[in-house]
C-alpha cells in the first residue's frame, strides 16, 4: 500500500520533471519516446516510483524540477507557440533565456500577440489549459469596422463557428467600436477570430492582455518577466492547488 501511494502515473511524472503538460507527455509516450528502468512505456497507466525508477525520454534521464518557474511573455506575431518547429520558424521558448525547461500554457495563433505563461509546472498548467476549472482569457481586438450593438450582443450570447457554438461570453466596445474586449472562459483553437469572422467581421490586430489575474499591463513585447511568488499561488488559487506563501491580508 506505501509503496502504491507514492507512486504517479508517467504523464504526471514527466510534468512534474517540466519536460512537458500531461497532454503533451501522453504523446511523448504514445510516440515511444519515453523508457522506465531501461523498458519502452507502452500504455498511459503506468506509475512509476519518484527517486527508485529510472524514467528517460529521447535518451536522457528526466528529474523532478525543483524550482518551479513561471514566465509571462508578452509573445510577439509571428512567433509560434511551441517549444521546437519543424519549418523554423521562431518559437516562444526561444525567447526566454532560462536554464530550466519551459513549455508554453496553452496556445496563441502566429499572428496572435500578447500574454503568454511559460512553466515547468505540470499541474498548473494542466489546470489553467482545462475548460473545466474556467480561467478567464482577456482578449482586444481591432476589427475592420465597427461592430453594431445587435452583433456585440449576439457574441456574448454565443457564436457557431465549425467546431459548434461558443459559451457565452462577456464583451464590450473599448475606446473605438471598432476595437472590443472579449473575456472567455473557455479556448478553443483561434476562437476569437472565428467569432468575429462568423458575424461578418475580419480581426485586424488580436492580443491577450490577461490570464486569471495575470495581466500583461506595460511589459514590452517580446520580453518576458518572471511571476513573483504571489502571483503564482494567485495563479494557483485560481484553479484549486494548494498555495506556498500566506495570502496578503491587504
Amino acid at each position: 500500500m506505501t509503496a502504491e501511494r507514492n507512486t504517479v502515473r508517467i504523464n504526471r511524472y514527466l510534468a512534474q520533471c517540466g519536460v512537458a503538460s500531461r497532454r503533451r507527455a501522453e504523446e511523448l509516450v504514445r510516440q515511444g519516446r519515453v523508457r522506465v528502468n531501461g523498458e519502452v512505456v507502452t500504455g498511459l497507466g503506468m506509475r512509476v516510483t519518484p527517486g527508485v525508477d529510472v524514467v528517460e525520454v529521447d535518451g536522457h534521464v528526466v528529474l523532478p524540477s525543483e524550482t518551479t518557474v513561471v514566465v509571462l511573455l508578452n509573445k510577439p506575431r509571428g512567433t509560434v507557440t511551441t517549444a521546437h518547429d519543424e519549418r523554423g520558424r521562431p518559437t516562444v521558448v526561444e525567447l526566454v533565456d532560462l536554464p530550466q525547461r519551459l513549455f508554453p500554457v496553452g496556445r496563441l495563433d502566429i499572428d496572435t500577440e500578447g500574454a503568454l505563461l511559460l512553466t515547468n509546472d505540470g499541474d498548473l498548467a494542466f489546470r489553467l489549459t482545462h475548460p473545466r476549472f474556467g480561467v478567464e482569457k482577456v482578449y482586444h481586438a481591432h476589427l475592420d469596422r465597427p461592430i453594431s450593438s445587435a452583433d456585440l450582443e449576439h457574441l456574448q450570447r454565443g457564436v457557431m463557428i465549425d467546431t459548434g457554438l461558443t459559451s457565452p461570453c462577456r464583451a464590450r466596445t473599448l475606446d473605438d467600436p471598432r476595437r472590443v474586449e472579449v473575456i472567455l472562459h473557455e479556448g478553443k483553437k483561434r476562437q476569437v477570430r472565428k467569432m468575429f469572422r462568423a458575424l461578418g467581421y475580419q480581426v485586424v490586430e488580436l492580443r491577450r492582455v490577461a490570464i486569471g489575474p495575470i495581466r500583461l499591463g506595460d511589459l514590452p513585447r517580446g520580453k518576458w518577466r518572471l511571476l513573483t511568488p504571489e502571483e503564482v499561488d494567485r495563479l494557483r488559487r485560481e484553479v484549486g492547488l494548494e498555495v506556498t506563501t500566506e495570502e496578503d491580508p491587504a
